[in-house]
């Protein structure tokens, strides 16, 4: 292969590459707003779970913790908006950042719980989402699956949170 078509090649695939790319960007800014609204929730519910508990709130966590979130965030939609691009099925992307909204919904929904003294557990919530999905006539949650999602989660006597372990 000579030097001109090395050359050639080299810069169609980085044009390739370049537009491949810009489409993904393109297909991931309308999901970049409600992963900013998500974020932003889930530090305001984060902050008032940490005082709920009696836990010292630093600024300087509570930003870290937020960007590193928007980081993983930004490569979430990265993945999502390639892979439906490359293998040009929209569904993926709406699976995969469905999959990342619904837990980050979970977070927040768990933190705000506990601000009311009850407990969250993400398993239990997970099972139940997963026998509801595999059920295929209406879903019937029963007692114990319920009280294995949500349970009181305040010591009656001091008001301090307590682990479902310490029951």
């Amino acid at each position: 292969m000579t030097e001109e078509s090395a050359f050639v090649l080299e810069g169609g695939v980085s044009s390739a590459a370049v537009v491949f790319l810009q489409q993904a960007v393109l297909r991931m800014i309308p999901y970049a707003v409600p992963s900013m609204f998500l974020i932003f929730l889930d530090l305001i519910y984060g902050i008032k779970r940490a005082k709920a508990k009696g836990e010292k709130v630093r600024v300087s966590t509570a930003v870290r913790r937020s960007v590193t979130k928007a980081f993983s965030y930004v490569c979430w939609l990265i993945l999502a908006s390639t892979l439906a691009l490359a293998f040009k099925q929209e569904w993926l992307e709406w699976a995969i950042l469905g999959l990342v909204y619904l837990n980050e919904l979970a977070s927040i929904v768990g933190n705000h719980l506990e601000t009311k003294g009850i407990s969250f557990s993400w398993v239990g919530f997970y099972r139940w989402l997963i026998k509801a999905g595999s059920n295929k006539a209406g879903i019937i949650m029963e007692q114990a699956e319920a009280e294995e999602i949500i349970s009181q989660a305040r010591d009656p006597k001091t008001g301090r949170f307590i682990s479902n372990k310490q029951k």
